[in-house]
């Protein structure tokens, strides 16, 4: 199947910032997923022990930018480790029904966590400390999608810098 005019640019980007984001075509089929966000306190003592920023990537269930962020981009480099000793990475769905551990140890809903936050446009993605404080300029929705992965790395460098992290070498 050749896929062509706007379908087959846009397969053909993906793909081709898929390659320069990993190094690898090999990562299609490596599957990796982003772990929900169940205990953010217990996400803030593994930050504090490891000193690497939170990344907690905000999403809707129905949200297509969610999706395409997921698929094309975030658990592609968690599959090629990008994230491994640099940042913990986290979903919180806006939908979740079940309540959430902040990072104060506080039961909360999703839909709390974003109004705290103020994320809800989705996808947002939030570089925080181990206490939940903001620390890097965080990324709302997708203004490029070839440039993405390389703004990420950037935020998740400004994160570690905050944090006094000497993690911050890709």
């Amino acid at each position: 199947m050749i896929l062509t005019g706007v379908a087959g640019m846009h397969f053909r980007t993906a793909m081709i910032s898929l390659f320069l984001l990993t190094g690898t075509p090999s990562l299609l089929a490596v599957g990796a997923e982003i772990p929900p966000a169940s205990n953010l306190a217990e996400t803030g003592r593994l930050s504090h022990q490891q000193n690497i920023p939170v990344v907690v990537f905000v999403s809707r269930d129905a949200c297509p930018y969610c999706r395409t962020l997921r698929d094309t981009i975030l658990e592609p480099m968690l599959a090629a480790g990008k994230f491994e000793q640099r940042a913990v990475l986290v979903e919180v769905s806006l939908d979740r029904v079940k309540p959430l551990t902040d990072f104060e140890n506080k039961q909360v809903t999703a839909g709390v966590f974003g109004e705290v936050y103020r994320a809800e446009i989705t996808p947002t993605l939030l570089f925080l400390d181990s206490e939940g404080r903001e620390i890097g300029k965080r990324i709302t929705g997708i203004s490029n999608l070839e440039f993405y992965g390389h703004y990420l790395q950037k935020s998740i460098d400004q994160a570690l810098l905050a944090m006094g992290s000497d993690q911050n070498q890709n």
